[in-house]
């Protein structure tokens, strides 16, 4: 049809010509797609959680330990006064007070208690360093001293660790 309204610049005057070519075409183009297909090694400390850990668990429980722990703000006195969560790593820790725990009810946040924007930050953080398999979570890992971390915050058959792995447990999937 082209062919006979723009004379014989689209059909160059073999049959089947088009067609032919398209195929190769589209053939050579899907071969150079599929050589340039590589991916990129996002690093070490990449997660991306395929699950939500669950928020007032994480408020009632998980939160008051990291503070507790110096992990923080710190309570300045000595070597092990903790605060680099606060300062000088990609986990950060913003203090706030009165902490959400403050106004929890075993594991639920009481209704009517206002979640401050860095208890929110503190929980998003805390989500991207936890997996479903403890073994592979940093936010156990690194402070148990089975991943590289400047000091052991706590053992893994510590009250602490155990409250990392039953966060691990208490999850929504996406």
């Amino acid at each position: 049809m082209l062919a006979e309204a723009y004379g014989s610049r689209f059909s160059r005057g073999r049959p089947g010509r088009d067609k032919r070519s398209w195929k190769l075409g589209t053939t050579a183009l899907l071969l150079v797609a599929l050589a340039c297909n590589e991916t990129v090694d996002p690093g070490e400390d990449y997660s991306v959680p395929d699950v939500i850990f669950d928020e007032g668990f994480f408020y009632c429980h998980v939160e008051p330990m990291i503070f507790a722990q110096s992990c923080g703000a710190g309570n300045g006195s000595g070597e092990s006064s903790g605060s680099c969560h606060h300062t000088q790593t990609s986990f950060r820790v913003v203090d706030y007070e009165p902490l959400v725990a403050d106004g929890c009810s075993g594991d639920v946040v009481a209704s009517g208690v206002s979640i401050p924007s860095q208890a929110k930050q503190n929980y998003q953080r805390a989500q991207a360093k936890m997996n479903r398999n403890v073994n592979s979570a940093a936010l156990y890992t690194k402070p148990t001293g089975r991943a590289n971390h400047p000091r052991v915050i706590f053992d893994e058959d510590s009250p602490e660790a155990d409250l990392i792995r039953e966060w691990a447990t208490n999850f929504a999937t996406q």
